[in-house]
């Protein structure tokens, strides 16, 4: 690496950018924003890990192996916060003083919570060991990993599968059409 870093790094960009920039919208898609973005943050993180990069690779490879944990940082953050407005929904719902619930009110909040909870007897216990922990106990990724033994990454990872299982089940048995 030169001594003037902050030039080379210009001109680091310069060659790859373009390339790059192709690399991560035929990943993303149209969205412009996102691409741009992305590629933001992959310039970024390649530039505070320069002194760390061994040589092993190309520098595009590198540079592409950064931009597909940039894009699944994305696809984790676009998940976790679309299933975070129905997780409080829920609890709301479930929350409420059933003494001010009309007999209607409470009947469908009883059925409600029966089938929930016969879509999650229909998974696994430690599938649904983690859902316990993440929206009844509301540990946090770091907390589960410790709980179960296994990475955060893991955790993150199978509580997005076992949420589209879930979401599989509870449209099968409720009458729709699975997606």
């Amino acid at each position: 690496m030169p001594n003037n870093t902050q030039y080379w790094f210009s001109e680091f960009y310069k060659k790859f950018s373009t390339p790059l920039s192709r690399f991560i919208a035929k990943r993303i898609g149209a969205d412009e924003k996102v691409s741009e973005e992305i590629m933001e943050e992959t310039m970024v993180a390649a530039w505070r890990g320069l002194k760390t990069f061994r040589h092993k690779s190309s520098y595009f490879t590198w540079l592409c192996r950064i931009a597909l944990n940039k894009i699944a940082d994305y696809y984790h953050d676009q998940v976790n916060s679309r299933s975070g407005i129905i997780v409080p929904l829920i609890d709301s719902i479930t929350q409420q003083d059933e003494k001010t619930l009309s007999p209607e009110e409470s009947l469908a909040l009883t059925e409600l919570r029966n089938s929930v909870n016969n879509c999650l007897n229909l998974l696994p216990y430690e599938k649904r060991r983690l859902l316990w922990f993440r929206y009844w106990k509301d540990m946090s990724y770091a907390e589960i990993s410790k709980a179960v033994g296994i990475s955060k990454r893991a955790v993150e990872g199978q509580l997005y599968r076992v949420k589209h299982e879930f979401a599989h089940i509870w449209q099968v048995r409720n009458g729709r059409q699975p997606r």
